[in-house]
């Protein structure tokens, strides 16, 4: 509030270096309370509760910026006084007199520039820290687009006031008869889209159209604007560029030439140039009859000389000079009066200069001003709206201060609490769930007797390249170690309750055991250059829906799960099946049979599956379905040869330090087999689900995510 309305000279203790330590204080403070609102929304599967929490912290945030400048105007009238009644330089007064009148008269102005700074700073931690944690737990729809919190409507009392369009949008027109206000030009926008063949589309879909659509449709009040099939669409600014915008077509073209693209490139531009040009020139002329291409051209040519004519006047009046010759007169007549008390810095010279452009502009430029205009005009309708749906969530949010209402809501489950973690009670909760993970050494007695016939400590090299790389990485994943065996680690991930930060473990459990095989790979690498045994693991993740028991042998603490058991299961190998399928499949470590021999067994609860686990991440089936539930996964095909395509689940994993970890989940079905000569005999209606490490898999993912 000082910075934008430039009174640091009356704040001692202003340093703009302090600002900025605050301001990224405060970049930290709303990022905290938004992730816990976004894990309180997951964990509650209520995604309504994350609009809760964004939605108060931008009411927070406006009705702050107006105390404080209230606070500013407090802070600067008792000043006055003070140099009145004091012996200091009388000059004084007079400066901050005009200083305080300045802040008064620009107050809409300092409102404006310090809200979209501080709700810049607000969208920048959406998009830049956030939108990652949203994307793994929810599904587009239900993600705020990026520029929800970017809209200047915020900031004002008064959104059809000529000089915040002038600024922020595009002049209108406010009275009825003006062919260039809301409504009209909206009505004019539609019934030419309804010539295109978005307005055919509409016509075949309308019995399809989405609730959301309609929602919006019947929602859409605001400046006497009528509903239409068209509103969606004018949401996005960019679909201007898209329909219209044949000048980049043109530039698209001459680089593709100058490259020597394909011809079906170039036809296809050439095409695209010409639907755009038409479509352009249909708008032109429309604008044109309605005498709105001259009142276009001069709104955007009159902004860099408004300035110096209003006040006095207003925008409206300047540009209305501009292009109405009776309009000219009057004002011109006026000139005398205006020249008596601004003296001869009022001159109509600059004006009539932009006069001159105006009517000077070539055809092509006006086709580029008309394209502006609907960018902008697309921007206001959506900020309008936007606007209005924002404030009325905002209207029915209490948010809540005082200790006795703060008790009183929570006793009566009407209060929603967004925390900082320094705030959460600081009490160990039960645990409700919980995922084993278990890492199993191939092949360890070998190891043991190379390293021993070398003359090297076995217990030394599995420490080094195993078990305290990957010590060190378990905080990262909030994992911690159950036990270990002589070739094996056992990890645990434990759920607390009414902890939503803590509903991660399949998904972290995943990126762990991702983790682990790249630490292992890496050891490995440097392992052979010294002539050393390389590492194989096979791991196995297994969730439990439940707490673990434990008991004690003195202090210490012993779990007891079957969680462990599958996990054992999981990461095992079958030796007869590595013998035959060792290094045949680059992409995947992991593929289970059932033996066809075992009809007995099917039916037990047991696991008795046949594995070929060599450096494979098994994920139980269990697990997998908690998976979905914990992260937002999407299904994609992955074409692993001529005929074989992969079912693929992707997401992200949250880690605890806030990054984030791709994930893919290869599903493939268990087939039976004939143990002793390894023919398969036919498909089961079993599948199992492995954790991909392949990085042509991953780089196949990124490809496919960065073409849609």
């Amino acid at each position: 509030m000082i910075k934008h309305s430039k009174s640091e000279d009356f704040f001692n203790d202003y340093k703009r270096e302090s600002c900025e330590i605050e301001k990224n204080t405060l970049r930290r403070v709303c990022t905290d309370i938004l992730t816990d609102g976004i894990n309180r929304a997951k964990s509650a599967n209520e995604v309504q509760i994350d609009f809760l929490g964004q939605t108060a912290l931008a009411k927070l945030f406006l009705k702050e910026i107006r105390d404080q400048y209230k606070n500013l105007i407090a802070h600067c009238e008792p000043l006055v006084r003070v140099y009145q009644l004091s012996q200091q330089d009388q000059n004084k007064i007079f400066i901050i007199k005009d200083k305080l009148a300045d802040i008064k008269l620009h107050r809409n102005q300092i409102i404006r520039l310090v809200g979209e700074e501080l709700f810049g700073l607000l969208a920048d931690i959406q998009t830049r820290k956030l939108r990652n944690l949203r994307e793994t737990h929810f599904s587009p729809e239900d993600i705020l687009p990026d520029n929800y919190f970017i809209n200047p409507i915020l900031h004002t009392d008064n959104p059809a006031d000529d000089f915040f369009l002038i600024e922020e949008y595009v002049l209108l027109g406010q009275r009825l008869k003006d062919p260039d206000n809301f409504a009209n030009v909206k009505f004019i926008i539609n019934e030419l889209l309804g010539q295109t063949d978005l307005g055919q589309e509409n016509t075949e879909n309308d019995g399809s159209a989405g609730a959301d659509e309609s929602n919006y449709q019947k929602d859409n009040r605001f400046l006497d604007a009528k509903e239409n099939t068209f509103d969606p669409w004018m949401m996005e600014p960019g679909n201007i560029d898209r329909l219209f915008n044949y000048f980049d077509s043109r530039e698209l073209y001459e680089k593709a030439k100058k490259a020597k693209e394909s011809k079906d490139i170039l036809l296809k531009l050439k095409e695209q140039i010409k639907t755009r040009k038409k479509l352009l020139n249909l708008f032109y002329r429309k604008f044109k009859k309605h005498h709105l291409i001259k009142q276009i051209v001069a709104s955007f040519e009159m902004k860099s000389v408004y300035g110096r004519y209003c006040p006095p006047m207003q925008p409206r009046q300047t540009r209305e000079f501009l292009v109405d010759f009776w309009s000219r007169i009057y004002i011109t007549h006026q000139q005398k009066r205006l020249k008596s008390v601004y003296g001869e810095a009022f001159s109509l010279a600059p004006l009539k200069q932009t006069i001159k452009r105006i009517n000077g502009s070539p055809i092509t430029e006006k086709k580029q001003h008309l394209l502006m205009f609907l960018k902008k005009f697309f921007q206001y309708n959506r900020d309008l709206y936007n606007s209005r749906i924002l404030k009325d969530g905002m209207a029915s949010i209490n948010i809540a201060t005082e200790e006795n209402i703060i008790l009183l809501s929570r006793e009566n489950r009407s209060l929603f609490e967004f925390l900082l973690p320094e705030e959460r009670v600081k009490e160990e909760k039960p645990i409700i769930n919980h995922v084993i993970i278990k890492a199993d050494i191939r092949g360890s007695m070998d190891i043991n007797h190379t390293m021993i016939k070398r003359k090297l400590n076995p217990a030394s090299y599995f420490s080094l390249n195993f078990f305290d790389p990957i010590s060190a990485i378990l905080s990262e994943y909030d994992a911690a170690k159950v036990f270990i065996e002589g070739d094996a680690i056992i990890l645990s991930i434990f759920e607390n309750e009414d902890t939503p930060h803590s509903c991660y473990s399949v998904a972290r459990a995943c990126g762990l055991a991702i983790k682990i095989l790249q630490i292992v790979r890496s050891y490995n690498e440097i392992n052979k250059e010294n002539n050393l045994p390389v590492l194989e693991l096979g791991i196995g993740i297994c969730y439990s829906h439940g707490p673990p028991m434990f008991l004690f042998d003195g202090d210490s603490r012993i779990m007891i799960s079957p969680a462990i058991n599958l996990a054992d299961r999981l990461s095992s190998c079958d030796k007869k099946i590595r013998r035959r399928l060792k290094n045949q499949n680059p992409l995947f470590n992991l593929f289970e049979f059932k033996n066809a021999a075992e009809e007995e067994t099917r039916d037990s609860a047991d696991d008795f599956s046949l594995r070929y686990n060599v450096n494979g991440i098994e994920l139980s089936v269990d697990g997998f379905n908690k998976l979905g539930q914990e992260i937002n996964l999407k299904t994609v095909v992955y074409k692993a040869g001529k005929d074989e395509n992969v079912k693929l689940y992707t997401g992200k994993v949250p880690t605890v330090n806030g990054n984030y970890q791709h994930l893919a989940i290869r599903e493939a079905t268990v087939y039976e087999i004939k143990l002793e000569t390894m023919e398969i005999t036919g498909e089961t209606s079993q599948k199992y689900y492995e954790v991909c490490t392949s990085h042509e898999i991953y780089d196949s993912i990124n490809n496919l995510s960065s073409t849609k």
